[in-house]
């Protein structure tokens, strides 16, 4: 559990989440109602690339968020799959992500089995 200040109580992480939970929850929320495709992929990556890169503290290196990481690189596996062309943005964008997820905790990274 931890502070949560906006509501003045002990809560733990998922009800009262950080500025970067929340953005993952956004990204998240967005991919659910938008398939990530050729056209908008660099836009996601760059996006997820961000918030990835943001996320420093060991509250916001949670499994849920991992899993919004997990859910666009396999929609970019996806899309190379089909052929479709990657930009170098895209690559870039993936590898950064890539490099970010190797500092989170070994337990969340290991739980998603990604």
């Amino acid at each position: 559990t931890r502070y949560c200040s906006a509501q003045n109580w002990m809560e733990d992480a998922s009800v009262c989440p950080t500025v970067v939970t929340k953005q993952f929850n956004i990204l998240s929320s967005t991919i659910q109602n938008k398939t990530i495709n050729a056209e908008n992929v660099v836009n996601v990556t760059t996006q997820l690339q961000t918030v990835v890169s943001q996320a420093t503290e060991v509250v916001d290196q949670s499994a849920s968020n991992l899993a919004v990481v997990t859910t666009v690189i396999t929609q970019i596996s996806n899309i190379t799959s089909a052929n479709a062309p990657v930009s170098n943005d895209t690559i870039i964008n993936v590898v950064s992500i890539l490099s970010s997820i190797q500092t989170w905790p070994p337990t969340v990274v290991e739980k998603s089995g990604s």
